[in-house]
């Protein structure tokens, strides 16, 4: 069952019992109101001298003799509303051994035609809210429709399809913004396994070839020649070593974290994770997340003591660190690409990836990090706003 078919039913039956209800009690207060006044009438009448001012159409018994019969109904001992050959009479005792009547067939067959009336009504009525919640309903549908149509011709390739909003200003609008965003999130993802995939490959071709040569020197001398055993499995060691840190990196690169924050008192945090002969000074606070930050101050220490010079220093501010070692510098061909991904010196036996790891995981936390322009080589990581190069 479609959802129009199923919003027409649910509305048209919660249409027509409100419906029937308000109907059922318009009927029964007219139809009350009516005896009422007729029984009213009676009574008056009753209370009127019998001889000089007797209606002629008025029913009268008292103390068992027939004073009025002009319906042609003899003594009758009724109370009440009461059908006769065809006809609907009042009967009403307004005193003791007293009746009166009168004939109401025609006040019957006005309330009758009432309730005729309301059934016509009630049925038009149902069906006309019946025909418009299924029309109204089908074209609000109508976009909806259309989303599921269009994403079942979705072959799963297309990650780049962007449905356009209907502007219904309603769920639907909502929806394809969410499945839009949806798609984002997914193309993002595919496309960060496509580039870890590719650059894993290229990166794992080297180690893996020395890997391969160094095993075919084992098999070939490695039993005879201790020096080549001895160089043989130091190397293998190596490149094994080196492809688990190049894996792990690529690994953090290629995954998308949702990081959550808090404030880290900075010294007693700095140094557990650096090393002893880094001297630390100063102290603060900064809102970040705890693993990501100690990976990111490991990376830039790790560079520092790697690629600069002793002493390496960390300066710890309010909502702001800097690493600092006592080499020349990095130069200036590589100040404005060292967070990009494999970039490194020539010099450099890394992989280029730990700046880039720093940068990325800076930039999910909401922090800012910089190489500071002076005599040394300085890293900033910060919270404010973006800093210019």
């Amino acid at each position: 069952m479609s959802i129009s078919t199923k919003v027409t039913y649910i509305t048209t039956v919660i249409s027509a019992i409100i419906l029937a209800i308000v109907l059922i009690f318009i009927y029964s207060t007219i139809q009350n109101l009516i005896i009422k006044s007729t029984k009213a009438d009676l009574l008056e009448s009753a209370r009127l001298p019998m001889m000089r001012h007797m209606r002629k159409d008025i029913y009268l018994l008292k103390d068992g003799i027939l004073i009025s019969d002009p319906y042609g109904l003899g003594i009758m001992n009724k109370n009440g509303k009461i059908k006769i050959n065809d006809r609907v009479y009042l009967f009403v005792k307004p005193y003791q051994n007293t009746i009166i009547a009168k004939d109401i067939t025609s006040i019957e067959n006005f309330i009758l035609n009432i309730k005729k009336r309301f059934i016509t009504l009630f049925i038009f009525s149902t069906l006309l809210i019946s025909f418009s919640t299924y029309l109204i309903t089908k074209n609000s549908m109508k976009h909806l429709k259309n989303f599921v149509i269009k994403l079942s011709k979705l072959k799963g390739t297309e990650l780049n399809y962007r449905f356009a909003k209907p502007n219904t200003k309603d769920e639907v609008d909502e929806l394809v913004e969410k499945f839009n965003e949806l798609m984002d999130k997914v193309e993002k993802n595919y496309k960060l396994q496509e580039e870890f995939v590719s650059n894993v490959s290229h990166e794992l071709k080297t180690p893996i070839a020395n890997l391969i040569g160094y095993s075919k020197m084992l098999q070939r001398w490695g039993m005879k020649d201790k020096e080549i055993l001895k160089e043989s499995v130091e190397n293998i060691f190596n490149t094994a070593l080196n492809m688990k840190e190049l894996v792990e990196n690529m690994i953090i690169i290629s995954k998308r974290y949702d990081l959550e924050t808090e404030k880290v008192n900075l010294k007693p945090f700095v140094e557990k994770i650096v090393p002893k002969e880094v001297k630390i000074s100063g102290n603060g606070t900064i809102i970040a997340n705890k693993d990501a930050l100690e990976i990111v101050i490991k990376n830039l220490v790790n560079n520092a003591l790697t690629h600069g010079k002793a002493p390496v220093e960390v300066y710890l501010y309010e909502n702001k660190i800097e690493i600092k070692d006592s080499g020349n510098g990095i130069s200036d061909d590589l100040k404005n690409k060292i967070f990009e991904k494999f970039s490194k010196s020539r010099k450099s036996k890394g992989h280029g990836l730990g700046l880039y790891i720093v940068k990325k995981l800076c930039d999910q936390m909401g922090l800012n990090v910089y190489l500071k322009d002076c005599k040394h080589t300085t890293f900033v990581i910060e919270r404010g706003e973006k800093h210019e190069d």
